[in-house]
């Protein structure tokens, strides 16, 4: 059976702050999972946003795994039928 997520998918767009959970950290960011959209996976690119202001400081001080912080939803796309949410800014933590 597939996972759905707690809220409909067709409500998150560009621009929409999230809370979400740190998953994992990879050699260009982070990945995570989006809260109320469980299972919706989530990433950050560290390197390739790490100069805007709103994610420096992530860069400078990078989110334990398990870790919750609020970011807003900068691209939604689907790879293999699963939503993946590109993140943009960051705002305070969780």
């Amino acid at each position: 059976m597939t996972e759905e997520a707690d809220r409909p998918l067709g409500e998150l767009r560009p621009g929409e702050r999230v809370r979400v959970t740190v998953v994992r950290h990879h050699p260009w960011g982070f990945s995570a999972r989006i809260h109320g959209y469980e299972p919706v996976g989530a990433s950050l690119d560290l390197i390739r946003r790490g100069g805007e202001p709103g994610v420096r400081r992530l860069v400078r001080d990078l989110p334990e795994v398990g870790s919750c912080v609020d970011l807003v939803v900068g691209e939604v796309r689907s790879w293999h039928h699963a939503p993946w949410i590109w993140v943009d800014l960051t705002g305070p933590d969780c």
